[in-house]
């Protein structure tokens, strides 16, 4: 593809309120009013993007979007999509995409457990119940090699200009570790990035 762009969802209730982690599963949490506005501003800064394509021979004609299948980035999908629908031929839902688990109801903001992966590292710190970075890392790096790699190779499908990414910041640094070989150290430097920003590749 001419161009892959990572989508980080937009608001959710629980970056509003981060208590809402204890009570509520995660992959159920919503997008706010904001979060849904940002997913809009995105989308139409995606369609932007493609548009400065269209004046030469790099038009940008076949879209694929693969999301994870969470509320949060199902409903940024849902806002952002419509500026560029013209342009979609796939959506793939894609659990190896999804956040790191950090347990079944998480306890991600407590002090004790913050420290204890800070001491440990996040990228090998595994929260009870849940995974450590790593085992983040692999389901990315399987999910790159077996779907992004080689989405142009796929018998009796046409070839794609671009692909959309809907996901978590989190799963956004391991693409780009796994992509430019960081080692843990360097993950472990790179902090998140900002609510329905993107990376284009």
């Amino acid at each position: 593809p001419k161009l892959i762009i990572l989508l980080r969802h937009g608001e959710s209730e629980a970056n509003a309120d981060n208590t809402l982690w204890r009570t509520k599963p995660d992959n159920i949490i919503n997008l706010t009013e904001k979060g849904i506005q940002q997913a809009k501003e995105a989308g139409l800064r995606i369609e932007n993007l493609f548009q400065s394509y269209d004046d030469d021979d790099n038009n940008i004609n076949r879209v694929q979007i693969h999301v994870s299948p969470f509320e949060r980035t199902l409903q940024t999908t849902w806002a952002a999509r419509p500026f560029f629908k013209h342009r979609v031929v796939e959506t793939l839902l894609e659990s190896r995409i999804r956040e790191q688990e950090f347990g079944n109801f998480s306890k991600r903001d407590s002090t004790a457990l913050r420290e204890e992966q800070k001491r440990v590292g996040r990228f090998w710190y595994r929260f009870a119940t849940g995974e450590s970075g790593a085992d983040v890392y692999d389901r990315i790096k399987s999910w790159w090699r077996e779907s992004i790699l080689t989405v142009n190779e796929r018998p009796g499908y046409d070839s794609v200009d671009a692909i959309v990414v809907i996901t978590h910041s989190l799963s956004m640094r391991f693409v780009l570790m796994q992509l430019f070989n960081w080692s843990p150290t360097t993950f472990h430097s790179v902090w998140d990035t900002g609510l329905c920003d993107m990376y284009v590749l």
